[in-house]
């Protein structure tokens, strides 16, 4: 059971690691694969509209998935529509193909986003929170670690499908690993008292909508900064690997106040935490929106990573505040509201950046985090 419970662990880890990869390497290789398929970025972006609509329906269907599917074949049926997906995006000059590899590969992303959660709540309970935090971690160090891997590999002059290639090396482990494991352990039993006690839960305050409407903004703002950082950069002088290193720089602050939260965080209100998170992220934001001058385009980054760090879980802690039970409901409708964020910001960024400048593209991130100072105000003071 030990050796199964580490393994369990290893591959949730894993999953959360490839997850950044799959999402940070779209904004630091989106240069190179634009120039390959001779369209422009912003039309690229679109594309990207598919892959991140294909991830979150299937975080929504893998609710039911669960209950049907064992959970071996789930990883490995998931880790292989990854790998199918990727050879399709990488082998090809057709963007139809490119495409059909983008939904395969969202599909198998939005699996991994489920399980990788589920593996780790339902094998732990006395370890559970600190398991948690590592496992967001991971995805955090991978999306530091990405853009420095992309930029020296594209820096010695392999192509953007050469790199996606060796990055598929950690679905491998995953399938391997997956084969090795014995997950009868862990089996969805649903409860027809817990049921009930769902139905009677559905009743939420202002709280719960305000902090869902608080991670949509979140989660966009982050996408806006992540898929289009590299692009501005470039646009403000910027070499594409020096461009590329900030990406890293935002990751790896944001792993560190991550790391700094969960340790410390517990001194301090949920809502003053996020109120110094919002402020730091907004001074960071207008500041850099300003400077000219790429070390000093870093330092500024650098702190927008540290307003980011914590944002995710301490939004999800507000919405959920001062309830024992959290029914599966409420926590699917917090969570689906940051997934559309993660969709609409493609579409809606593609556009403006295709009609007017990657400058005005990046100011979007600025209003929307005005937006979430406003609305945490809005909590804060209401009685």
């Amino acid at each position: 059971m030990e050796k199964n419970k580490k393994n369990i662990m290893i591959i949730s880890y894993v999953m959360f690691a490839y997850m950044g990869i799959a999402f940070l390497s779209q904004g630091s290789l989106k240069l190179e694969m634009a120039e390959d398929f001779r369209i422009t970025t912003s039309k690229l972006q679109y594309l990207f509209t598919i892959f991140a609509t294909a991830s979150m329906s299937m975080v929504v269907a893998n609710k039911v998935f669960l209950e049907k599917v064992p959970l071996k074949l789930e990883i490995i049926l998931s880790s292989i529509f990854i790998l199918v997906g990727t050879f399709f995006m990488i082998l090809t000059k057709n963007l139809n193909i490119f495409m059909i590899g983008l939904i395969l590969s969202g599909l198998g992303i939005g699996i991994y986003t489920s399980l990788g959660n589920y593996l780790i709540v339902n094998a732990f309970t006395k370890d559970r929170n600190r398991k948690l935090n590592f496992l967001h971690f991971s995805y955090s160090i991978s999306a530091v670690v990405t853009p420095i891997i992309a930029a020296a590999l594209i820096g010695i002059n392999l192509n953007w499908n050469t790199v996606y290639m060796i990055l598929l090396i950690l679905v491998v482990i995953i399938i391997i690993l997956a084969l090795k494991t014995d997950f009868n352990d862990i089996n969805y039993k649903e409860d027809k008292k817990d049921k009930k006690n769902e139905i009677k839960l559905v009743r939420w305050d202002y709280k719960v909508y305000l902090s869902a409407s608080m991670l949509f903004l979140y989660v966009f703002t982050e996408m806006i900064f992540s898929y289009w950082i590299v692009e501005y950069m470039v646009d403000k002088g910027a070499y594409g690997g020096e461009a590329k290193i900030s990406l890293s720089i935002f990751w790896l602050f944001i792993a560190g106040g991550r790391l700094i939260v969960a340790k410390i965080g517990h001194k301090f209100k949920v809502i003053n935490i996020v109120m110094f998170l919002l402020i730091t992220v907004l001074i960071s934001y207008f500041i850099l929106m300003l400077i000219q001058g790429v070390w000093i385009i870093y330092i500024f980054v650098a702190f927008l990573g540290l307003g980011f760090s914590s944002l995710y879980p301490s939004i999800i802690a507000l919405g959920t505040e001062g309830r024992k039970n959290i029914s599966p409901s409420l926590m699917t409708f917090i969570m689906t509201a940051g997934s559309v964020g993660g969709i609409i910001y493609s579409p809606i960024s593609g556009w403006i950046n295709s009609n007017f400048s990657v400058i005005i593209t990046m100011g979007i991130g600025l209003i929307t985090s005005i937006l979430m100072l406003l609305i945490l105000f809005i909590l804060k003071f209401k009685k």
